[in-house]
């Protein structure tokens, strides 16, 4: 069991959360589109490691894309509002 969590690259007796199930996800998409012949599960922990942080960056930066899609449509009702008062 523990052998499975580390291997995974998760720490040894952390509850996996969805978070993390998203970024192996992500990290496994990458790595399956830069190498098309290799197999994720031999891939080696420092590069599984590599991929995991393009998947989080990844995550990152979209979470930044939408609280600016929502700041913009909060600005535009607020304008909106203001000029029909």
């Amino acid at each position: 069991m523990f052998g499975e969590e580390r291997r995974k690259g998760f720490s040894v007796g952390a509850q996996v959360d969805q978070t993390d199930l998203e970024i192996e996800q992500i990290a496994r998409a990458f790595f399956v589109a830069r190498h098309e012949t290799a197999v994720w599960e031999n891939a080696s922990g420092a590069l599984k490691h590599e991929f995991r942080l393009y998947a989080k960056q990844a995550i990152r930066m979209l979470e930044r894309r939408q609280e600016q899609a929502g700041r913009g449509e909060r600005e535009t009702v607020s304008s909106r509002l203001l000029e029909n008062a």
